[in-house]
């Protein structure tokens, strides 16, 4: 079954996310993780690549291939001054505090500063790297 707008809350439902700080859940300011089973745990970044990865099919592969033909982006922005991550898929915008759907427009009416700046796939894969060693330095201990 192809993803859509539609169905999306079926890979993510808003309830089973529950914001939890990166320096709270692992004693680290920043680290970036897909979360593959619940509970569902993490910041803003989690929630996007989460919801990205179920999106495309639970595959690693076809999340980055997502990201590289630009079906998909990983936005920066402000929320209140305070730096977010915001997933784009196919022209929609959804977010850990919108947790629904929305275009831009309906964002930058709440508030949402966002920066010409996105996270490019690299970066994304640099981060993910960082949190697995995060996660295992952690777990080992």
């Amino acid at each position: 079954l192809e993803p859509s707008i539609n169905t999306m809350d079926f890979y993510l439902r808003p309830n089973e996310f529950k914001y939890v700080k990166d320096s709270d859940q692992y004693g680290k300011r920043d680290a970036w993780y897909i979360i593959k089973e619940a509970p569902y745990n993490g910041d803003c970044e989690d929630y996007s690549l989460t919801l990205l990865y179920n999106l495309t099919g639970r595959s690693i592969p076809k999340m980055f291939i997502s990201l590289l033909t630009r079906e998909s982006k990983l936005c920066f922005c402000k929320v209140r001054g305070t730096g977010h991550a915001v997933l784009k898929w196919r022209g929609k915008y959804i977010d850990n505090i919108q947790k629904r759907w929305v275009s831009k427009k309906n964002m930058e009416e709440k508030g949402y500063e966002f920066s010409k700046w996105l996270f490019v796939p690299y970066q994304v894969a640099l981060k993910l790297a960082i949190g697995v060693y995060i996660k295992r330095k952690i777990s080992s201990s």
